[in-house]
């Protein structure tokens, strides 16, 4: 319950600091573009997953990005899909058990202080340090970010982000397949491709009470 009030009131607070000092921009249901990747590149050892069932929001300032940056994204793991209906059963129940843990999060906490964002023709990117929920635990990440604006229309304004970066599978208590028409590397690279609208309708997502893993 205490970690449920921390996580609602960061929420209220990260919302309201951003209304203060830049956009939010949600992600709207409605589009079909956005997309979260999970990919093991491993020679001889590729299983590609992906997902549309995202859902979040996006906080930024194109005029002071250092100062004003952050994030929250929700992935329904449930509909994962990897090309094979079997093997999406099996890393659904045997592996990722997503009948206990149906979602992980994404968390844009800030920039890195080491690394400078750099802009081009309204094109920014960054490292940004955060959060990654999965199974039952969380860890602390660094992900490689690049936000393009778009020409604001009548209704809205919009920026497209992806986000990159990679986890191991060990680190975040995830048991590797075995078969062979499972096989995963060890680290898995995960990319999310989403564009958040300042007129959408942002739904209040709540962090889990998982686990914090140093």
């Amino acid at each position: 319950m205490q970690l449920r009030l921390i996580a609602a009131v960061f929420i209220a607070i990260f919302l309201l600091g951003s209304s203060a000092m830049s956009e939010t921009y949600s992600l709207d249901p409605t589009y079909t573009g956005d997309t979260v990747y999970f990919n093991s590149t491993a020679r001889l050892e590729f299983v590609g997953g992906k997902t549309q069932n995202v859902s979040g929001m996006f906080s930024f300032d194109h005029e002071n990005p250092e100062g004003s940056i952050g994030g929250l994204l929700a992935v329904d793991l449930r509909t994962l899909k990897s090309g094979i209906e079997t093997r999406d059963g099996h890393m659904r129940d045997n592996h990722l058990h997503t009948e206990k843990y149906p979602f992980a999060y994404f968390v844009v906490d800030s920039l890195k202080p080491v690394i400078s964002l750099s802009v081009a023709d309204s094109i920014y990117t960054a490292r940004v340090i955060g959060k990654f929920y999965i199974h039952g635990v969380y860890r602390e990440i660094e992900a490689d970010l690049t936000i393009v604006r778009s020409p604001a229309s009548s209704k809205s304004e919009s920026i497209k982000v992806r986000a990159k970066f990679a986890i191991k599978l060990d680190d975040f208590k995830i048991p590797r397949p075995k078969a062979l028409f499972l096989k995963l590397a060890e680290t898995i690279e995960v990319v999310a491709v989403f564009r958040g609208f300042t007129g959408a309708i942002y739904e209040q997502i709540e962090l889990p009470e998982w686990k914090k893993l140093d």
